[in-house]
């Protein structure tokens, strides 16, 4: 499921960040005058570099390189750029990123649905360009179940060649 570049209309600031779960919150409202609330949490967070309110919307892109990071790194991740409608910009190297709509319904919080997710294990971002299946080989071993390996096609590095 790769629907990235993936934006929200809703202008969005930090709720929270936490550094036990690898887990950051991004939200919308808090219901004062609105009925629909969107969440964007990202999991599995190894690096971000954010500012604390995107107004106008934002508007997640995958990207292959950021600083010393790059599509080819051994362990899984999404590398998303965040950029606000009017402004606000930010990076997240992270696992798995969701969003999520809610609304006010009699005085209660409802989930309503998921708008949107992606993972650094699924899709687009398996091995070759698929998800790693049980009996594959990626990076000179072998997959013992499904999304075990690594998402990129080549490792950053790879093992050495024996022949």
């Amino acid at each position: 499921m790769s629907n990235l570049p993936f934006t929200v209309g809703d202008d969005l600031y930090v709720h929270r960040y936490t550094v036990s779960h690898s887990e950051l919150l991004l939200r919308s409202n808090d219901f004062g005058t609105f009925e629909y609330r969107t969440e964007l949490c990202f999991e599995g967070v190894e690096r971000m570099e954010l500012d604390p309110r995107f107004n106008g919307g934002l508007t997640l892109t995958p990207v292959s390189r950021h600083g010393d990071l790059d599509d080819s790194a051994a362990v899984p991740l999404l590398l998303l750029e965040l950029a606000g409608g009017t402004f606000g910009y930010g990076f997240v190297a992270c696992s798995k990123v969701t969003a999520r709509g809610f609304r006010w319904e009699g005085g209660d919080v409802v989930f309503d649905q998921v708008l949107f997710w992606e993972g650094a294990s699924y899709s687009v971002h398996g091995v070759g360009g698929r998800p790693a299946e049980a009996g594959d080989t990626a990076f000179g071993l072998s997959v013992r179940r499904r999304y075990a390996r690594e998402k990129r096609t080549s490792a950053r590095f790879p093992p050495p060649d024996n022949s």
